[in-house]
């Protein structure tokens, strides 16, 4: 057996269809490793990260197909050309209106129907109902502005729509049956998958850094937190997060805890970037003052503004200093 890497790195990904597992990791390796992306948001020096020639392994930890089966979109080129158009990036993402949602389920508890009325809610209030802010190209006067609702209606109802249906059968591990006939009890498919994953890590290196996205946080989060085979991780790296929402919090508690807390048992270092006028995180993007601290450990939330009108792309957060910065230390 080869002598183990000093660090190897876990992604995790977000919502919605996506391309195959090996396409995706490229298209994550590409935006974090462009040297000087957009200068006009990210001042140079800004050079990216590659970690093949640092020796850094990395593992994706992939679940897209649960809910939308094996047939990926396999041309990621739309990805690269969509960068900075808000309504391309959408499409390229699937979540605009062209990919349905996981199908709701034929009956709902009355406490699901409740968590689904009150987060897709909030998720609706973020994305439609803030005063419209022209050209938002620039986060140079984020503080002074709102989230801007400037998608069209039906790729705004389609991102609520997945992002509501995937939480709801995650955070309840309700049991979902693709239109192939697959089915899966979801919040333990899920976990079962990221532990394989940072299994294999834990194996190639003496230590991990976990960087996730959108709804793959709550995945994250989740297993850190409430699986005891859980191996250690060094930092994890939470981005555009909805672990704010506190109907996502209160399912996520440890059995007989009051409250979420930091995972302290099996992890070193969270990091929680956000940038506030991303629709998903924006209802509570900051959440160090929820998750209680133990044993001197707290959430570090980290402001990072990045561009265009859709806000929540990973490839934007993955061309942020700050991003970069933290992410360096880590892997160091």
């Amino acid at each position: 057996m080869p002598p183990k890497r000093r660090c190897a790195v876990v992604f995790i990904h977000g919502l919605a269809k996506k391309p195959p597992a090996d396409k995706l990791l490229e298209l994550w390796h590409w935006g974090i490793s462009r040297d000087n992306p957009r200068p006009d948001v990210f001042a140079p020096p800004n050079p990216g990260i590659n970690l093949g020639t640092k020796g850094v392994p990395s593992e994706f930890n992939y679940y897209a197909d649960v809910f939308y089966g094996t047939d990926h979109d396999t041309d990621i080129s739309s990805y690269y050309e969509a960068e900075g158009d808000a309504e391309a990036e959408l499409a390229a993402d699937n979540l605009d209106a062209s990919e349905p949602p996981p199908t709701p389920p034929s009956t709902v508890t009355p406490a699901e129907q409740e968590f689904l009325t009150k987060f897709t809610a909030k998720l609706t209030a973020n994305v439609t109902t803030r005063p419209v802010v022209a050209a938002l190209t620039s986060p140079a006067s984020d503080d002074s502005l709102e989230i801007a609702g400037l998608l069209p209606a039906a790729m705004r109802e389609a991102v609520i729509k997945k992002a509501a249906m995937e939480a709801y059968y995650f955070l309840f591990n309700k049991e979902y049956t693709r239109a192939d006939g697959a089915t899966f009890t979801v919040r333990k498919e899920l976990r079962d998958r990221l532990l394989a994953n940072l299994v294999s890590a834990s194996n190639k290196a003496e230590k991990i850094v976990v960087v996730s996205h959108s709804m793959g946080t709550m995945v994250a989060y989740d297993v850190l937190r409430n699986c005891p085979t859980c191996p250690p991780v060094d930092t994890l790296i939470t981005l555009g997060s909805p672990l704010g929402v506190k109907e996502v919090q209160a399912e996520l508690k440890a059995a007989g805890a009051d409250s979420v807390d930091f995972p302290a048992a099996t992890t070193r270092r969270w990091l929680n970037i956000y940038d506030p006028l991303d629709p998903i995180c924006g209802a509570d993007p900051k959440f160090s003052n929820d998750f209680k601290s133990v044993d001197g450990k707290r959430v570090e939330d980290i402001k990072e503004s990045n561009w265009s009108k859709w806000r929540h792309t990973i490839t934007h957060y993955l061309a942020g200093t700050q991003l970069r910065k933290y992410l360096n230390e880590a892997i160091a």
